[in-house]
């Protein structure tokens, strides 16, 4: 199976050499290049493809870059604050249980013997 990805990878590589060789072969004719500060002399019209191709590409690579950063910050947030809540968690799970009310000795009310909680909100 690893002969076969080989050979793909050989096959690709193969047109992407012959396809360039072609792509500069039939676009050699020399362009005046206007940019936003100024102008170049005479350059090879792929040679102006290409590079408009390259900057457009940096200009979206530092974009994506851009995003890939403040996602990983959320990221990171998020995973810090659901550390945070693990170990509340943790710390609710090991707190001893409540005693008996039916006890002796318990000075706590019932729900019998409490107020009637109050409404709040939609409730009322």
């Amino acid at each position: 199976m690893n002969w076969v990805r080989r050979i793909l990878w050989i096959g690709a590589l193969t047109t992407l050499l012959v396809g360039g060789w072609l792509f500069a072969a039939q676009n050699r004719d020399p362009v005046r290049v206007h940019y936003v500060v100024g102008e170049f002399a005479e350059v090879a019209l792929w040679k102006a493809l290409v590079a408009a191709f390259a900057a457009g590409a940096a200009v979206v690579g530092v974009f994506t870059l851009i995003a890939a950063l403040r996602h990983g910050l959320v990221l990171r947030r998020t995973r810090k604050l659901v550390g945070g809540l693990e170990a509340e968690i943790h710390q609710l799970r090991n707190l001893p249980l409540a005693p008996d009310p039916e006890a002796p000795g318990d000075t706590r009310t019932t729900r019998s013997d409490a107020a009637p909680p109050r409404r709040l909100g939609r409730d009322a």
